[in-house]
């Protein structure tokens, strides 16, 4: 048996370095059955600058960019580029977004091909996003948005996230649903819970994903007590790949 472990990285797989060091012996120990995949919202290069500062294992694949882009060996999956890249107006996206005057646009580095990024200011004023992704569809713009942690707004390709990009993988390596596990804590992971995969929510998850949780988990979803990579673990227990592997 083989498993696919796709976990996001801040206040997933990272946040309590003995728990993430315990995640790491074990996959250390299971490495010839396990395909590692990191799922962030990062850059690709702030998330390697984030591996080497946490000491964590180099991965089989990396999801950076809230999931529209995939990387194998430091070179970008060319295949999942194009299918984000069809009906993709990043410049009339933009534009749209620079509208709402409850934006902020974040940072040049924490840009991407496939996304636009910004701060919501005042979390009162969360409703604009509703607003923007319906200007977004009457302008007849692929695209949608993904609110995270209470503040990060991505702007990214209608078919862009997290969990189309995990199941893309998973399908090219003819990994099984039920032999997958998918790992986050925030709003920007809610599109992982959104396919077939197995899941488990980290115990310190935020509030956005637990909403989400409550609303619409299923049964191939485990909401662990334990927090961080002590929960990745404790979700690894659950679905018994600790015990198979």
């Amino acid at each position: 048996m083989s498993l696919l472990l796709v976990t996001d990285l801040d206040n997933t797989l990272v946040g309590d370095d003995d728990g993430t060091a315990k995640l790491n012996q074990w996959l250390s120990d299971a490495r010839e059955q396990v395909y590692l995949a990191y799922s962030t919202g990062r850059s690709y290069d702030s998330a390697r600058h984030l591996m080497a500062e946490r000491s964590l294992l180099e991965p089989d694949y990396w999801i950076t960019a809230v999931g529209t882009e995939i990387y194998t060996q430091k070179s970008l999956d060319p295949t999942w580029a194009k299918q984000l890249s069809t009906d993709w107006d990043r410049k009339a996206v933009a534009s749209m977004a620079e509208g709402f005057k409850a934006l902020e646009r974040q940072p040049e580095p924490d840009q991407g091909r496939w996304k636009v990024s910004f701060y919501l200011e005042n979390l009162a004023e969360a409703p604009a996003l509703e607003d923007l992704q319906a200007q977004l569809n009457t302008a007849g713009l692929s695209a949608q948005v993904i609110f995270s942690g209470s503040r990060d707004v991505d702007i990214v390709p209608a078919a862009g996230n997290k969990g189309n990009a995990t199941t893309y993988l998973r399908e090219h390596l003819s990994i099984k649903p039920e032999e997958t596990l998918v790992c986050g804590d925030s709003g920007n992971d809610i599109s992982l819970y959104q396919q077939q995969e197995r899941g488990v929510i980290v115990g310190n998850a935020l509030p956005e994903l637990l909403s989400w949780y409550e609303q619409q988990g299923q049964p191939h979803h485990y909401l662990a007590r334990a927090t961080y990579a002590w929960g990745i673990l404790e979700g690894l227990a659950y679905f018994q790949f600790l015990r198979h592997l």
